[in-house]
C-alpha cells in the first residue's frame, strides 16, 4: 500500500493516541507508587503487601482469557469494542482514586480495604484492554496504519510515564489522594473523545455460534503468539525501573522527589524514538529490532551496575540510553499481537482478536505481579526496612542490583525465543491478504 493512505482520519487516530494515553497513566500511577504508597505511608507491612499484590494480580490475569472470550463472543448494535471503552472511560478513574485511600482505621481494615480497592481497579482495567487493543483491528485493514495506530498507543504510553515522573512533586504539595484526582481528571479527559470519533469500519467474516471452548482452543493453535509472550513474560517479570525508581530515590539518593529526574530523563528519549518506530519497523523488522534491543540492554544493564551511582550525571546518562533499549521491544507487543492475530486467523479460519489481545494483557498483568513480588521479595532478602530513616549498605546495595542487573535475565531469554519465533512482516502481509480475499474484504 502506500504508505501515505489511511482509511482513518487524523483525529480519529490521535482520539485512539489519546485513549492509550489517559488508560496508561491510570495504569503507570500504581505500577511505580502503589507499594510505596502501601508501604510508607498506609504502613502496611513488607510481607503483607508483597502477598497482596501476588494474589491480587495473579487473580486478576486469570480473568483476563476469560474477558477476551466474551469479547470475543458479544456483539453489539454500537459496535463490538466500543461499547466497553465507552463504560471504562468513567469508572477506570473512579477505581483508581478510590485505592489511593488511607481509611483511619485499624490495620486489619486498612488491609482488606487495600485488597478490595486493588482487585476492583485490576478487574475494570481488564474491560478496557482487550477492546482497546483489539479496536485497532477494525479501525483500518490496512497493517502499516495498523503499526501506525499501535504505536499512538506506545507513544501515548511513554508519555504517560513522563507525566508520572512529577508525581511526588506534586504530592509534596497535595496529598496523596489529592494528587490521583489530578491524574485521573487528566487521564479522563484524554480518554472521553474516542468513544465518539473512532469507527469500527473493518467487518469480518464471524462464526456467530463459536463457543468459549472453541475460542480457547484457536488460542492454544496459535503457537507463534505463545511462543512470543514466553518471551515478553521474560521481560516484563525483571524490569525493575519502575517499581524501583521510588524506593530507589528515597532510600539511594535521599529523596522521593528525585523520582521525577530519573524517570523524566530515563522515559524522554523514549518520546523522541517512538514517532519512528513504523519506519524502524518498516526498515528492518520487529523481530531484528527485538534481538538488537535486547542484546543492547544485557550490555547497558552490565555497564550502569559497573559506574554506579555516585555521580549522578553518569547515571542519568546511561539510564537515559538503557532504557531506549529496553523499553523499544515493550513498544512493539501490541504489533506483534496483531500479527498473531492473522496468522491465528490464517490457520484456524477463525478472528478471535479478544482472547488474543487479552493474553497480551494477561501476560502483561502476570509479569507485573511477578516483578514486583520478585523486586520485593529481594528487599526482604536484602534487609530492607519500611519507613526506616535509612537503609543498611547491605539493602542500598540489595536495591542498586534490583535496579540495574535484574533485567538481564529477561532480555536473554528474550533472544531465544526470537530464534524461535519465525512470523516476519512479509508472511503477515500474505497471511492478511488470504484471510482478505476468504473473507470477501477485497
Amino acid at each position: 500500500m502506500e504508505k501515505g493512505k489511511f482509511q482513518t482520519s487524523r483525529f480519529e487516530r490521535l482520539s485512539y493516541g489519546g485513549f492509550f494515553l489517559g488508560q496508561n497513566i491510570i495504569y503507570v500511577i500504581p505500577f511505580q507508587f502503589l507499594a510505596y504508597f502501601y508501604l510508607e505511608y498506609v504502613g502496611l507491612k513488607l510481607e503483607d503487601v508483597t502477598f497482596m499484590l501476588l494474589i491480587a494480580k495473579v487473580w486478576d490475569a486469570v480473568n483476563d482469557p476469560i474477558m477476551g472470550a466474551i469479547v470475543d463472543k458479544c456483539n453489539f448494535k454500537k459496535g463490538k469494542y466500543l461499547p466497553w471503552l465507552k463504560v471504562v472511560t468513567y469508572l477506570l478513574p473512579l477505581s483508581l482514586v478510590l485505592m489511593f485511600i488511607n481509611p483511619d482505621t485499624s490495620y486489619t481494615i486498612k488491609l482488606f480495604y487495600a485488597y478490595a480497592t486493588y482487585i476492583l481497579f485490576d478487574m475494570i482495567y481488564t474491560i478496557s484492554d482487550s477492546p482497546l487493543f483489539s479496536l485497532s483491528t477494525v479501525m483500518s485493514s490496512l497493517p502499516y496504519e495498523r503499526d501506525i495506530l499501535m504505536s499512538y498507543g506506545r507513544f501515548a504510553a511513554a508519555v504517560a510515564a513522563i507525566l508520572s515522573a512529577v508525581f511526588m512533586s506534586i504530592k509534596e504539595k497535595a496529598d496523596w489522594t489529592l494528587t490521583v484526582v489530578i491524574y485521573c481528571f487528566v487521564a479522563f479527559l484524554f480518554m472521553f473523545p474516542l468513544q465518539f470519533k473512532a469507527k469500527e469500519r473493518v467487518e469480518y467474516s464471524r462464526n456467530k455460534d463459536i463457543t468459549f471452548r472453541e475460542i480457547f482452543k484457536y488460542l492454544f493453535k496459535n503457537k507463534y503468539l505463545l511462543i512470543y509472550y514466553l518471551g515478553y513474560m521474560a521481560i516484563g517479570s525483571t524490569n525493575s525501573l519502575q517499581i524501583m525508581a521510588a524506593i530507589f530515590a528515597n532510600s539511594n539518593l535521599g529523596s522521593d522527589t528525585m523520582v521525577t529526574v530519573i524517570m523524566g530523563v530515563s522515559i524522554l528519549p523514549i518520546i523522541i524514538i517512538a514517532p519512528f518506530l513504523p519506519k524502524l519497523i518498516n526498515k528492518f523488522g520487529k523481530k531484528k529490532i527485538t534481538v538488537f534491543c535486547s542484546v543492547a540492554t544485557i550490555i547497558m544493564c552490565v555497564i550502569q551496575y559497573a559506574a554506579g551511582y555516585d555521580n549522578l550525571i553518569v547515571f542519568l546518562i546511561l539510564s537515559a540510553i538503557r532504557v531506549v533499549f529496553m523499553q523499544t521491544p515493550l513498544m512493539l507487543y501490541g504489533m506483534f499481537t496483531a500479527d498473531c492475530i492473522e496468522y491465528g486467523a490464517y490457520i484456524n479460519g477463525e478472528r478471535t482478536e479478544g482472547i488474543a489481545f487479552s493474553l497480551q494483557t494477561f501476560i502483561t498483568k502476570l509479569s507485573a505481579a511477578v516483578c514486583q513480588t520478585l523486586c520485593l521479595a529481594l528487599l526482604s532478602v536484602f534487609g530492607y526496612a519500611e519507613q526506616a530513616a535509612t537503609q543498611s549498605a547491605k539493602s542500598l546495595h540489595g536495591i542498586w542490583i534490583i535496579l540495574s542487573l535484574m533485567p538481564i535475565v529477561g532480555y536473554a531469554i528474550m533472544i531465544i525465543i526470537m530464534g524461535i519465533y519465525k512470523l516476519d512482516e512479509k508472511k503477515v502481509e500474505e497471511m492478511l491478504e488470504h484471510n482478505k480475499r476468504r473473507d470477501g474484504n477485497v
